[in-house]
């Protein structure tokens, strides 16, 4: 299922099988599973370094001390992020809005400008299957090695991948309020530094992750690492971004794509460079990026050279 952002919060809309949609009135205030994802930028990084990564890790931990939601699990991309919650809608619509706030505000003071982030829709699908539920905390986790980023998620820094399942290898790191507080402003970003005494700080610079994700709701909902790693194992991009109407937000950054791209066209083409393309060849390239990348027509005209029009026409 998947919540219109816009008008009521409390309407939602129901993909069945047939491709239509019904609507259904829902009670705001009801506790559920939401996958949370942000469109992604096109045109710059909302982490462009690896302090900007470890000032986000940071971020969540203090928003969520704000709200009343349970986070099972999140990953930070360069250019979108996914969370999978638990919670009301309101509750979980304020959280993320929050840390897009704080995320909006980074980049400005990075950039010395106003962000696009502001713009940037959050998207929600509730989650109402078990089955739905865990390939949704799959797919997000799996995000780096789906962007050819990582080899196994549970390297990614940047996620909650490796909290689980860690039985007495918990994360160890220096508990966060034995810091002085000159020391936990300049961590936190924040003249309010006020944290559980459970949070503890990990060598990398940033709150680890399994202080304030709920690591046993997750080990639970899998009952066994080795469920857990075979969600992670299966290729379900495809299958879940479709279900879910993520498929039509994702979008690699021109850079990434064109590296992408360069890659495609040596396996498909035998070449090392668009000039070297045909132009049958590069509108059957169009074809490709789409059905590979999900790229959209935009993207693709700027990334090719090519008119919108003739790109649209070739889809």
């Amino acid at each position: 299922m998947r919540i219109s952002p816009k008008g009521s919060k409390n309407f939602w809309t129901v993909p069945g099988r047939d491709e239509k949609y019904k609507t259904c009135y829902m009670e705001g205030k009801k506790k559920n599973y939401y996958h949370v994802s942000s469109a992604a930028l096109e045109k710059n990084d909302i982490f462009q370094s690896r302090e900007d990564f470890i000032t986000a890790m940071n971020d969540i931990a203090l928003c969520v001390l704000k709200y009343d939601v349970v986070i099972l699990c999140f990953c930070l991309m360069s250019n979108h992020f996914h969370f999978v919650l638990r919670g009301s809608y309101q509750e979980c619509y304020a959280f993320m809005c929050e840390f897009k706030r704080m995320c909006a505000i980074r980049m400005r003071d990075r950039n010395g400008e106003v962000s696009g982030l502001k713009d940037v829709e959050l998207h929600f699908d509730l989650l109402d299957t078990q089955e739905y539920l865990e390939n949704a905390i799959a797919y997000v986790l799996r995000n780096p090695l789906a962007a050819r980023i990582i080899m196994m998620p549970y390297f990614y820094e940047w996620s909650s991948s490796a909290s689980y399942f860690r039985g007495p290898l918990k994360e160890y790191g220096i508990p966060v309020n034995t810091l002085s507080l000159r020391k936990r402003r300049e961590l936190l970003r924040t003249r309010h530094p006020e944290v559980p005494d459970s949070y503890m700080l990990n060598h990398k610079g940033y709150i680890c992750p399994s202080c304030y994700v709920a690591v046993e709701e997750v080990e639970r909902i899998f009952r066994h690492p080795s469920r857990l790693m075979m969600a992670l194992a299966k290729k379900l991009e495809n299958e879940f971004e479709v279900q879910s109407g993520a498929a039509d937000r994702i979008v690699m950054l021109d850079s990434e794509l064109k590296t992408q791209v360069l890659e495609l066209i040596e396996k498909e083409f035998g070449v090392s460079s668009l000039a070297q393309l045909s132009a049958d060849d590069r509108l059957r390239l169009c074809r490709l990026m789409r059905k590979n990348f999900n790229s959209p027509v935009k993207q693709i005209a700027r990334v090719l050279r090519l008119s919108q029009s003739l790109v649209a026409s070739v889809l």
